[in-house]
């Protein structure tokens, strides 16, 4: 299998034994997620596995990437094992408000309008959003959007960067989850997609025959932690928890190893 295919294609091999397990608790704890996830042993936690370099599975086909490393430092820190559901984008708030997970660590950029169905920890990475394309396409600013394919991934801070920036004329071509995005770029179906910077990194690192680059940042794309609204007692664990791992270094390796770039500072809005 080629790496373009597995990048596409990756996170359909996740273990039967990841998805089985959840079905069972898929209901939302009655009191504080905190101590249910303490009394249970484990923190469930939503990553997309088809969104390299912030989930992905390696060569034993075992969940992988930044976000996931970022879960098994949570989980570590509680003194619980991390279990990985892997959820594409579309499903990251509904896995959330059905209770079929604890937290969403997936590439989860904060908007004003998600934080009305659940609530959001500080930052625990700062990315942007970018135009990749090939070398050979002419892609500057969202005018040169005009006329050309550009693939996103349906629910996304991308497709609603797209959406509302691009100008008439642009042909907008919306995928379920960042894998099909990606292959779409691969396989010629569109000129460019938007994506994120990490993602970008990614896919340019995999495929570098293609010549692709980043055309354009199109907005800065801060992300965190999504978990249910009316949860104060696992708000306050995770920001608090996110702190000292940053304060600690313990964060940082972890961008450098899977972005190739460490952030100045993680921005706290509580």
């Amino acid at each position: 299998m080629t790496l373009s295919r597995r990048l596409a294609f990756g996170a359909a091999a996740v273990p039967l034994a990841f998805a089985a397990s959840r079905e069972a608790r898929a209901q939302v704890p009655a009191g504080s997620t905190l101590d249910a996830v303490i009394k249970r042993g484990a923190l469930i936690v939503g990553v997309s596995l088809g969104t390299p370099p912030y989930g992905l599975t390696d060569k034993d086909m075992e969940p992988d990437g930044y976000d996931v490393g970022l879960a098994k430092l949570l989980a570590r820190e509680l003194g619980t094992k991390a279990e990985i559901v892997d959820t594409i984008a579309a499903s990251r708030i509904p896995s959330l408000t059905s209770g079929k997970v604890d937290i969403v660590i997936s590439s989860f950029s904060i908007t004003a309008e998600r934080a009305k169905a659940i609530a959001f920890t500080n930052c625990c990475y700062v990315d942007q959003q970018v135009a990749l394309g090939q070398k050979s396409v002419t892609l500057t600013s969202d005018a040169d959007l005009k006329g050309k394919r550009i693939g996103v991934t349906r629910a996304t801070t991308n497709d609603i960067a797209v959406t509302r920036r691009a100008p008439e004329g642009t042909q907008i071509q919306r995928y379920d989850d960042d894998a099909s995005t990606s292959q779409a770029l691969l396989a010629g179906q569109v000129q460019a997609i938007v994506t994120s910077g990490g993602l970008a990194y990614a896919i340019r690192d995999r495929n570098p025959a293609l010549q692709l680059e980043n055309k354009y940042v199109v907005s800065e794309a801060p992300m965190a932690i999504g978990l249910r609204r009316g949860d104060p007692d696992l708000l306050h664990w995770l920001n608090t928890t996110l702190f000292m791992l940053w304060t600690n270094k313990e964060i940082q390796p972890l961008q450098q190893k899977w972005m190739g770039a460490v952030n100045t500072e993680l921005p706290r809005y509580s």
